[in-house]
């Protein structure tokens, strides 16, 4: 179950590797990089009877969204070791560990300059998912392999889309921070997470004739 730090700096600035190598040679749990996911950059799993403590981080991620969202999900599995059920996942206690861990790599300079400076902004109120910091996610987005998708957070309302070049829908209203989206085949809604890759057919001012 320990960590493999060979594959793991292959996803992580380099110089996070001390800093992580020191966090997680004192804590076992098993660290999962997987596939894309739409709803999720990364997740905690507690320990049950058969399974140990598990992070997973999607392999899709910049380096400095990996590291944050590594980092993210290490401070779950800190508050947990302490708590368990006791306090709210993304409570007090959480906010704490998260700015606690977050404020070493600040330190030590791993990130760029302008991203260190919206980082520290996030970090006064640390949110359950960074997907609702529309400023992270813009800077971070600078850090991506060039790619012809957008967020959905950057379509206008109106616009058609594709999701993962399977579905096509049309972009609606806001729900906290995702958005009601149409599917224009089968016309049923669904609530779809506005940092979610997509890719877009026609924008909201050539959209208008779509049919509803």
């Amino acid at each position: 179950m320990a960590i493999n730090f060979e594959i793991l700096q292959q996803y992580v600035p380099s110089s996070s590797l001390p800093i992580l190598e020191k966090w997680f040679n004192q804590r076992a749990f098993e660290l999962k990089i997987t596939k894309k996911r739409v709803t999720k950059f990364g997740d905690f799993r507690a320990s049950t009877k058969l399974l140990p403590n598990r992070i997973s981080v999607n392999s899709n991620l910049n380096q400095y969204a990996f590291l944050i969202t590594l980092t993210h999900e290490f401070a779950h599995l800190l508050v947990w070791l302490q708590h368990q059920h006791k306090v709210k996942a993304h409570g007090i206690e959480w906010k704490t560990e998260f700015a606690t861990l977050m404020n070493v790599l600040l330190m030590k300079n791993v990130f760029p300059e302008h991203l260190k400076i919206v980082l520290h902004k996030h970090m006064k109120n640390p949110a359950a998912s960074s997907a609702r910091d529309v400023n992270l996610i813009a800077e971070l987005k600078k850090y991506d392999a060039p790619s012809n998708l957008l967020t959905l957070n950057e379509l206008e309302d109106g616009s058609i889309f594709t999701l993962n070049k399977k579905r096509v829908f049309k972009k609606g209203k806001k729900r906290r921070t995702r958005f009601i989206c149409k599917e224009i085949a089968t016309k049923k809604e669904y609530l779809i997470n506005g940092v979610a890759e997509v890719e877009l057919l026609i924008d909201a001012s050539t959209s208008l004739n779509t049919s509803n």
